[in-house]
């Protein structure tokens, strides 16, 4: 698999070998991404209960970390939830350091973002035992029959072929200390090729909001990213994104918890949800929400969101530490 850091190396890339978008200072938490798989998989497929920490430290993995946040929810194989009051508060550091989470987040042995799940949607290149299936496609080449255009040769309006550009869709992603550092990296390592592959605007929330553009995303630097967004939580910004502009998107994507908009961050006044769409200026068709503890519950930041259709992934996210 290569890893593609800008739009103009992909000519260079040999037919048939799949590839990924990402930066170039994300190549070792990918490529540790993939090792962890490689070996969480191994592992499942055994058949034989396993402790994964252990697994990484026999494998080299050292100095890894548990999630730390305190009064963690924690997720059984039955799907329902306790509190576990074990492990020390206050795991978020100065991101501004050099040791940032997003370069510890690897670390994290707490919890293991599940790519069969993200597999299984398409959301990301298979590779592996599955990269003979992964299929490259070039989502702007949209071609469709336009039956008013008008035919030179048969001088008449007998319609035509044309090409259309595909619905934009929108991917959010919540970044702020309420989420493993685990789970916010590996998202923000992915999203360019997420955003890529969906032809998608990226809008990150945590301690500060941004939109980009989805040709502004090949220019970004996760690690820049993260680590002006990181560790916080606001609601000021992201509400003022969502509610000073008209814009439609096919999907919204939606990585998070239960924390929402509506919740009184930083000094704000809560807001109802209801009020909180009827402010809302954004439609969105669909809704695919990623709730990092709940199979219940949609993505907290997409509670602004006059949607019915909607689709809730489960258990792409494994808590590790029970």
């Amino acid at each position: 698999m290569y890893l593609i850091t800008d739009q103009s190396e992909i000519s260079d890339v040999p037919v048939g070998i799949p590839f990924m978008f990402g930066d170039e200072s994300s190549e070792k938490f990918i490529v540790r991404l993939m090792e962890y798989e490689i070996l969480y998989q191994a592992a499942l497929m055994s058949g034989y209960p396993f402790d994964f920490k252990q697994i990484l430290s026999d494998n080299g993995y050292k100095n890894l970390e548990s999630f730390g946040y305190d009064k963690t929810v924690y997720m059984d194989i039955n799907d329902k939830f306790e509190y576990k009051g074990k492990f020390e508060a206050g795991c978020v550091t100065d991101v501004r350091s050099p040791d940032s989470l997003f370069k510890r987040h690897m670390k994290d042995a707490a919890v293991y973002v599940d790519i069969t799940k993200l597999k299984e949607l398409h959301i990301m290149p298979i590779w592996l035992d599955k990269i003979e299936d992964a299929i490259s496609t070039n989502i702007h080449n949209f071609a469709v029959f336009n039956p008013h255009l008008y035919n030179k040769k048969l001088d008449g309006m007998y319609g035509g072929i044309e090409l259309v550009a595909p619905g934009k869709n929108l991917i959010i992603i919540d970044v702020s200390s309420s989420i493993p550092k685990g789970v916010a990296a590996t998202c923000l390592a992915l999203s360019k090729n997420l955003c890529n592959s969906f032809y998608a605007d990226l809008l990150i929330t945590g301690n500060s909001s941004s939109l980009y553009n989805h040709d502004e995303v090949s220019t970004l630097d996760m690690t820049t990213v993260y680590d002006t967004h990181g560790g916080g939580q606001e609601c000021a910004q992201f509400r003022k994104i969502i509610t000073e502009s008209d814009r439609e998107y096919a999907t919204a994507i939606v990585f998070g918890d239960n924390h929402s908009p509506s919740q009184s961050w930083g000094r704000e006044p809560a807001i109802d949800r209801a009020i909180g769409k009827k402010l809302c200026t954004w439609k969105i068709n669909k809704l695919v929400s990623f709730h990092t503890t709940s199979a219940y519950h949609t993505a907290g930041y997409a509670d602004w969101f006059d949607c019915t259709d909607i689709d809730k992934v489960c258990d792409w996210v494994k808590y590790l530490d029970v």
